[in-house]
């Protein structure tokens, strides 16, 4: 699955973020068919367990909404909701591969999803978020 028989260019193209005032856009990068994107797909499939293990994460807005639905605002507090400006790209890379490296480390399961040692997935992973 990690071995490349073609390579395609990135393709970027933008999308208008119409709840905006003066309508700005949110630029995407296609990273499919491109060198790292069988490797980025092999990560997310050796990741994919880690995720959801905290009290702090939802699936989507659907479960968002059901989750707030029972929350109660008493008076005098105040529900506040923070725009998220280039989430990804703000995101301090050594600090997350840091958790990521602790998070496969205390995995158990690992060895059940694939043959690749935490080395070589942290440099295989450090390679897909240095270089898109």
């Amino acid at each position: 699955m990690l071995y490349l028989t073609t390579e395609n260019t990135l393709r970027m193209y933008c999308t208008p973020k119409i709840h905006k005032e003066v309508t700005p856009v949110r630029p995407i990068v296609d990273y499919t068919g491109s060198i790292g994107y069988n490797t980025s797909r092999a990560l997310a499939d050796i990741l994919a367990a880690l995720m959801g293990k905290t009290d702090h994460r939802v699936k989507n807005s659907q479960e968002f909404a059901t989750e707030m639905a029972s929350v109660l605002i008493d008076e005098g507090e105040c529900f506040v909701s923070h725009d998220v400006v280039s989430l990804f790209t703000n995101m301090p890379i050594s600090e997350a591969l840091m958790i990521i490296r602790n998070q496969l480390e205390n995995d158990k399961r690992l060895k059940d999803r694939t043959n690749l040692e935490i080395d070589d997935i942290m440099e295989l992973l450090e390679f897909v978020v240095t270089t898109t």
